[in-house]
């Protein structure tokens, strides 16, 4: 099949991105042609800018919606004049050239961050009547800002929208039964995934050995990894009180990503804590992204690189989706402390993983358990081995194919 994943952006390390590369890598692998559409790229596909929340206007009429008082009629002309101009480039796009078997839409129904190109997106599925798989990430219903609004009626319709030859995917249970007491849809379930049978990410090589030394970090420095944005549900203030508590002799905190595009200020408040408290900690979120490359004269390095220079990972997160930082930590072989948040004790630890469970604060017990850890090298190997084969299992991209094959199936497209 001729397929199109069709989003907001492909780009950097958010979770939806990262995902949307892992589908594009299983159907590949599954003999589909597969072409990448979004308002912005940082890989091979079809850059319309239009498609990005951040586009000119775009913001203004999320902003109108969501936080002011206005009534819906007052921003309607706005949104369907722009959903017009959006819907004409995407009949432009499937009309010249790019036949599409299926469309593949990864959170635009979800989220209303784009309310045009929500709009324009339902008229032309209906329109050209092509298969579609909505991936549903996260719901508005699950945003405090959305709750806030006065255009429920208007969410209802839009996200999602019911249309016949429309199937959706959510990526944990909690959400499959959300959505069905919210709008009477059913969906698959098809959480976060990883490549595990790829047997060259976790080593390291010629790149991915100057790591450390061009982040100052010694040979023999405990590295810990938080390989999440700096937003305040990351909770990287519990990373930091968890170092300081281990006191060990040589160690550093890697935070790995950015401030992203939500409240500014929690950066700042963090570095300020791992000054007081005395903790090396190093922000290298502006020399990580998707890929390995060279800017301005300094190495900048993926993802895997930063978890295999790494000796732990913290997640020590409030609310997830999913967790692709746990899935990763799985597959890099790295032993974990997280916070049980609400999907990880209804989806993951039922499959029996063996991490290091802390409750909304570091304990004398959680300190314990780790420093046993990392001072026994033999009972690491046998827990982070027996994670991985766990989420080899249960994570890996053949979990994935098979239960797409099943969706195709239902949609008649074997």
């Amino acid at each position: 099949m001729n397929i199109i994943i069709l989003g907001y952006r492909v780009s950097g390390l958010d979770g939806v991105s990262l995902e949307t590369v892992h589908w594009k890598n299983i159907l590949e692998g599954m003999g589909h042609s597969v072409t990448l559409v979004a308002g912005e790229l940082d890989r091979e596909g079809i850059l319309l800018p239009e498609l990005h929340f951040k586009w000119p206007k775009v913001a203004g009429i999320h902003d109108r919606i969501v936080y002011s008082d206005e009534s819906y009629a007052k921003v309607e002309r706005v949104i369907f004049s722009m959903a017009g101009e959006i819907e004409g480039k995407l009949r432009h796009l499937l009309r010249n050239g790019q036949t599409c078997d299926l469309l593949i839409i990864p959170n635009v129904f979800s989220i209303p961050m784009h309310f045009p190109l929500t709009v324009a997106l339902t008229r032309t599925i209906q329109e050209f009547s092509i298969p579609t798989i909505a991936r549903h990430h996260d719901f508005w219903w699950e945003r405090e800002r959305y709750n806030k609004s006065q255009m429920f009626q208007f969410f209802e319709k839009w996200f999602p929208p019911k249309l016949e030859n429309l199937t959706h995917t959510v990526i944990n249970s909690l959400a499959q039964k959300s959505l069905k007491q919210k709008t009477g849809i059913e969906a698959t379930i098809i959480s976060d995934t990883f490549d595990f049978e790829n047997k060259t990410l976790d080593k390291t090589d010629s790149y991915s050995k100057h790591f450390r030394n061009d982040f100052d970090i010694a040979i023999d420095d405990t590295v810990i990894l938080q390989a999440t944005r700096i937003v305040p549900r990351k909770r990287i203030e519990l990373s930091i009180e968890l170092i300081s508590k281990l006191n060990l002799a040589k160690s550093v905190l890697v935070i790995s990503g950015t401030e992203g595009d939500e409240k500014k200020g929690y950066l700042k408040k963090v570095k300020n804590m791992a000054k007081e408290l005395n903790i090396r900690c190093k922000f290298i979120g502006e020399r990580v992204n998707s890929q390995r490359k060279v800017a301005g004269g300094k190495r900048i390095y993926s993802l895997w690189d930063c978890y295999v220079n790494c000796d732990f990972v913290t997640y020590p997160t409030e609310i997830e989706g999913f967790g692709n930082q746990l899935v990763e930590s799985i597959y890099f072989r790295k032993p974990v402390v997280l916070t049980p948040y609400a999907v990880y004790k209804s989806d993951i630890a039922p499959i029996g993983f063996d991490v290091v469970e802390m409750p909304d604060k570091v304990t004398d017990g959680v300190i314990e358990q780790i420093k046993r850890l990392l001072d026994d090298p033999e009972k690491r190997q046998l827990i982070v081995d027996k994670n991985f084969e766990l989420g080899k299992t249960h994570f890996s991209y053949k979990v994935v194919e098979e239960k797409l094959q099943r969706i195709f199936k239902e949609m008649n497209l074997t």
